[in-house]
């Protein structure tokens, strides 16, 4: 009977090894089931921190986007309205929300999925979490996971609050490319795995060496048929 794979924490970490290759992995729909920042969302309204209201309306969108697709600008509207969200909150209480919710979703990694995140660690591949997600919620679950980096989308935070800005691009479509190399510099992703779901990550999976598209959408699941990327459907 297979059995979910322990949660391991920061005992892979090893930022100063040289390593042969990146293995670069995808969040939501990938890693695990589901929307993270919705789960975010839900805890903080359980805390009332925020409305419930506010979680319905991310959940509602949410099932919209993974069953019609999603245009870049309902993804900004979206991205804003989280923001607005959380504009003027005190970070603290967050970050601690943030330690839940990863414990929580670090549980429901399919066993199929930590299965090929262990192959890339016990590999010595520098396995990277690179998601649209908020940095606090992805950097936490990273770090459970064992991952070498945590890449997620960056809010500010001025005096402690939260500005309903965000720090830097977001982590999200070509974004993500350019996330990723603002964190470890001009990496070389000719040998570079790459593991997501949507058609909003076409361009990370293009730039790498060997992609994979995982519980692909529709549109994704067409593109990698035509380019001939492997398929993973992981439970």
């Amino acid at each position: 009977m297979t059995t979910t794979p322990k949660v391991r924490r920061s005992s892979h970490r090893r930022p100063h090894t040289p390593v042969a290759r990146l293995a670069v992995f995808d969040l939501d729909r990938t890693l695990i089931p589901g929307a993270s920042a919705v789960a975010l969302l839900r805890e903080l309204a359980a805390r009332k921190l925020v409305t419930r209201p506010d979680v319905i309306r991310a959940g509602l969108e949410q099932v919209l986007y993974r069953r019609r697709g999603s245009t870049d600008a309902q993804i900004e509207r979206a991205r804003r309205r989280g923001l607005s969200i959380v504009a003027g909150m005190e970070s603290e209480p967050l970050l601690a929300v943030a330690d839940v919710v990863a414990a929580r979703l670090a549980s429901t990694v399919c066993p199929a999925a930590r299965y090929l995140l262990d192959r890339h660690l016990t590999s010595g591949d520098s396995c990277v979490l690179l998601s649209s997600s908020p940095q606090e919620l992805v950097e936490r679950l990273g770090r459970l996971l064992g991952m070498h980096h945590s890449i997620g989308t960056r809010a500010t935070v001025a005096n402690g609050r939260y500005t309903g800005a965000l720090d830097r691009p977001p982590c999200y479509g070509p974004g993500k490319l350019d996330a990723l190399r603002l964190a470890l510099g001009d990496v070389d992703l000719r040998e570079t795995f790459a593991y997501a779901d949507s058609a909003s990550d076409l361009a990370l999976l293009r730039a790498c060496g060997h992609p994979v598209a995982v519980n692909p959408d529709r549109t994704l699941h067409r593109v990698a048929r035509q380019e001939g990327w492997p398929t993973l459907v992981l439970g």
